[in-house]
């Protein structure tokens, strides 16, 4: 009889999973932000003045649909990585 050890049953099913985990996020449609929740996702909150600055300076790209701005959560999760630096004085 061949018994595998849970540590090698893990390593034999964890890239199935990485692979399924993969597929179900790019099948979940984007989720859109309004400037209001964008503001909220920063911590500390920034207010919608920051957040058009750096809009303008291209460090954050918005969405228009009809008449209104958006962003993509992706998006602003990302760049709230690299944006936080710039923030450290």
């Amino acid at each position: 009889m061949n018994a595998y050890s849970p540590e090698e049953i893990v390593e034999m099913i964890k890239p199935l999973i990485v692979e399924a985990i993969r597929e179900a996020l790019q099948e979940k449609e984007e989720k859109l932000l309004s400037p209001a929740e964008v503001c909220k996702i920063f911590v500390p909150a920034i207010s919608k003045t920051t957040l058009a600055a750096w809009t303008k300076q291209g460090l954050l790209k918005e969405y228009r649909i009809g008449g209104r701005v958006y962003y993509k959560f992706s998006e602003i999760i990302e760049r709230r990585k690299t944006i936080s630096r710039y923030l450290k004085t």
